[in-house]
């Protein structure tokens, strides 16, 4: 069975995602109490796919994207560095943030909605009408996810030793009344679930074409980056190595660099790169995910549904990240004065006269808006010398050129300037190229009579594409957004969010062997990686300790954008303030700031541990405030 999850509405066990003092009231009619889930096998089957659904949306979506509802894993990138989007998210990233806020509330009632649903599973799965042998293993699941859970939750609300309150049973909202335990015994209940889990021997070694559920790498995997969080670095090394052994490994099937772009496309949502992910299917019930209308282009879309809303953007700064390939064997960190000789005595502002399109075609104007848009940002430079700078032809070629010879996985994550993407027409009947161009006339589709391609002494021109707030000039997600007619539905998306996948297990083994001074160890993780991309890994990103820390940090950062990941790294490495706080808007691609969007203001490193929301702690008088936050 390809999804476990399509008949989650039957399937529900407890209320949604809410605090303790809700999550265990009666559940409606219409869905299956606790009391009565556990009395057959097909009932625990269910269940148990209860607790599988609750890792679905982890993100509230208001204020990150353009709509109330909550979102994928994708979402997380908007809160790191990779990330950036067109919303305040509630003054997360302010000073006005505070315990009272709705994005701390809801991940504390994620959270713990697994946890509660693990609970029930774990404590009524051994008195059910089934095999010892079925029983051990849904165990077994259920403590994987529940140490899933705990995980993340310790991660963000725990630091600094304070913990998370801790539920390893069923109980009633009366009962939810704990303090903290303290963050290190959290971590050892979460290795202690994931013990048991991998010793129990009815857990498959891997889910490889199966049906999506834990495995026993999953667990070795997520205990390994426990070990790693918790500094215990030989144990992390020798999980990391088991996770191998289970049959899991990088997905390269042609040893050519698009393996890594074949990676994200639902024919291989379950091949032996994926450990863990959150399964989705493309149904109009509401069970795919939305990614491709929050983060793909204006004119991608689907066969029942156009116009993406390009929300969520890339940072200009993981980008320029992306090196050069120099020859098979050398590479070279990117820099934008290579291309540009006047870069780096230009102000910021000014540096967009090299990002303006062409006016002219074969000769040609293109059309009388693209004229005047071009005019308009020329007019906004500082001086004629700077106007100057602008090519008589226009700056397509050459700003083209500064994307070429780069990291293969910086094509394949990103749409760059004057790239080419699969789009839809106005009717989403028909697929056709773009061309990602600035500035853009306006919002048109390659059909409509205004796009270029149609104007006289056009004709053979690729249309322009743009992301939804066409005034702007961002780096847009390719990665997981479908191309032209891909997909069924807009907005339900049937490529599953990963959770972890090998190449996120190399990488942490990559970082536990720096920390133990194994620096060609090391090495060779992250060249394991960077080969299937088709890039050199050169000796002296490794001859030193510090430096070697930070490559791997920064291949991490290349290799998950838009996968969730590196919201949780560089939190957990405390590299955040210097990250992501450098600019203070979101920025469009030579780095410039963009009017709106959100702001970044760091507010101190107390911000690294999320308060106890406040709600919470009114309820329950016996939860510690968080140190550093105003109650």
């Amino acid at each position: 069975m390809k999804k476990i999850y399509y008949f989650i509405l039957t399937a529900v066990l407890l209320c949604g995602p809410s605090a303790c003092t809700e999550i265990l009231e009666t559940a409606p009619n219409n869905q299956i109490s606790s009391g009565t889930m556990w009395t057959s096998e097909e009932l625990v089957n269910q269940g148990v796919i209860g607790v599988y659904y609750s890792l679905q949306r982890p993100l509230q979506g208001g204020g990150i994207v353009g709509e109330s509802v909550s979102i994928g894993y994708y979402g997380f990138d908007v809160l790191g560095m990779s990330g950036q989007g067109s919303y305040g998210i509630d003054n997360l990233f302010t000073e006005s943030v505070n315990p009272g806020n709705t994005r701390f509330s809801f991940t504390w009632k994620w959270c713990y909605d697994g946890i509660h649903r693990a609970n029930d599973a774990i404590a009524h799965i051994p008195g059910a009408p089934m095999s010892d042998e079925k029983k051990g293993r849904l165990v077994a699941e259920c403590k994987v996810l529940r140490a899933f859970f705990y995980s993340r939750l310790n991660e963000l609300f725990g630091g600094n030793g304070l913990g998370v309150p801790l539920y390893l049973e069923p109980v009633s909202p009366s009962e939810c009344d704990r303090a903290q335990t303290p963050e290190a015994d959290v971590w050892a209940q979460v290795i202690a679930d994931l013990t048991e889990a991998i010793d129990e021997p009815a857990l498959p070694d891997n889910q490889i074409q199966g049906e999506g559920r834990v495995s026993r790498g999953a667990a070795y995997a997520l205990r390994g980056r426990t070990y790693l969080i918790t500094k215990d670095y030989q144990k992390a090394v020798a999980d990391f190595a088991k996770v191998g052994d289970c049959g899991y490994k990088l997905f390269a099937p042609t040893g050519t660099s698009n393996d890594y772009k074949q990676l994200f496309k639902l024919a291989n949502e379950r091949c032996e790169e994926m450990i863990l992910s959150v399964q989705y299917i493309e149904d109009p019930a509401g069970y795919g995910s939305r990614l491709q209308k929050y983060c793909a282009p204006f004119q991608a879309g689907s066969k029942d549904g156009r116009g993406c809303w390009t929300d969520l953007q890339i940072a200009p700064a993981v980008v320029d990240l992306y090196e050069v390939k120099v020859n098979n064997s050398t590479v070279k960190p990117f820099n934008w004065a290579d291309y540009f000789p006047q870069w780096n005595s230009l102000s910021v502002d000014d540096r967009k006269v090299f990002f303006i399109r062409d006016r002219l075609y074969n000769g040609n104007p293109i059309l009388a808006n693209v004229t005047s848009g071009v005019n308009t940002q020329l007019n906004t430079l500082s001086s004629q010398a700077v106007k100057d700078l602008y090519l008589t032809e226009g700056n397509e070629i050459r700003i083209r050129a500064a994307y070429e010879n780069r990291d293969p996985r910086l094509g394949y994550n990103v749409i760059t300037p004057y790239s080419t993407f699969r789009g839809v027409n106005s009717n989403s009947t028909a697929e056709g190229d773009y061309v990602l161009r600035w500035p853009a006339p306006a919002k048109v589709y390659f059909d409509n009579a205004a796009a270029e391609g149609v104007a006289a002494g056009t004709e053979g021109m690729l249309p322009t594409g743009s992301a939804n707030a066409n005034a702007k000039f961002m780096y847009i997600h390719r990665k997981f957004v479908g191309e032209g007619l891909e997909y069924q539905r807009r907005q339900d998306n049937p490529v599953d969010e990963i959770i972890i996948r090998y190449a996120d297990v190399l990488l942490m083994w990559a970082e536990a062997l720096v920390e133990l001074d194994d620096l060609s160890g090391a090495k060779a993780k992250v060249k394991a990686v960077r080969d299937r991309a088709g890039m050199p890994t050169m000796d002296a990103y490794f001859a030193d300790k510090n430096v070697a820390r930070n490559y791997v940090r920064d291949e991490r950062r290349r290799e998950f954008v838009n996968e969730g990941v590196n919201f949780f790294d560089e939190m957990r490495w405390r590299t955040l303030h210097t990250t992501k706080f450098g600019q203070r808007y979101p920025q469009v691609v030579w780095g410039a700031i963009s009017s709106g969007g959100t702001q970044y203001q760091w507010i101190g490193d107390h911000w690294y541990t999320w308060p106890v929301p406040k709600a919470e702690v009114e309820l329950n008088p016996n939860l510690q405030r968080t140190p550093g936050w105003t109650y």
